[in-house]
């Protein structure tokens, strides 16, 4: 499956250095675009792992940034950002080590482990708790306190694509997509969402009780 993909694609990318070191050329912009060599290199790290993965249009599209604030602000204009505490492997999560709101360093979570911390693959970070997180020249397997965190985008990969088709083209496509994202509502087992379908007392009762964060 696709999410699996580009979790292997980076998971193989582990212990990946930049060359020279402290340059920030890699492979990445090479690929991305040679005139970006010497530039912070997370974003172009997931970017080359989702295009590798044949998951180009899960990263911001299928097109190109550099900018950790301007991914976290294109998924959230698509309504495709979740709570923290409901990130979930496969995500890409957004950092600020320094005490600010503004992302400055990114990665993929591969594991929600106990006690709010998570574990992800990253770019341009160090291998372990010492030296730059945010600047450290390697690709590497983190453990990070969610309290870190400033934004949770959720891609939407194929395979989550390939339900609930129904809906692609409606007038209301966008917010049916939101309320799949958020976990509000579900389509139906034969994979339709049937958007025109009206909805029973039964049912509301259960989209208000998941908004309100009860299950």
């Amino acid at each position: 499956m696709s999410r699996e993909r580009v979790l292997e694609i980076a998971r193989g990318e582990l212990g990946y250095t930049e060359y020279p070191p402290g340059s920030n050329r890699t492979k990445y912009w090479e690929a991305y675009d040679p005139a970006w060599q010497g530039q912070p290199w997370c974003v172009a790290f997931l970017w080359w792992c989702f295009r590798e993965a044949g998951e180009a249009s899960a990263f911001f599209g299928g097109a190109k940034t550099a900018s950790c604030g301007t991914l976290l602000r294109w998924y959230k204009a698509r309504g495709l950002t979740v709570p923290g505490e409901k990130l979930a492997e496969g995500d890409i999560v957004l950092f600020n080590f320094h005490g600010g709101g503004e992302p400055e360093h990114c990665g993929l979570v591969t594991n929600v482990l106990a006690h709010g911390w998570i574990q992800t693959i990253e770019g341009n970070t160090s291998p372990g708790a010492e030296g730059s997180q945010d600047n450290g020249g390697c690709a590497a397997l983190k453990r990070r306190y969610m309290r870190q965190i400033v934004g949770v985008c959720r891609p939407e990969y194929k395979e989550e694509n390939m339900e609930h088709t129904d809906y692609e083209g409606h007038w209301a496509e966008r917010a049916i997509r939101w309320a799949i994202q958020k976990e509000l509502m579900t389509g139906y087992p034969d994979g339709t969402f049937r958007p025109e379908q009206p909805v029973t007392r039964g049912e509301l009762a259960v989209i208000l009780h998941r908004l309100e964060g009860e299950e």
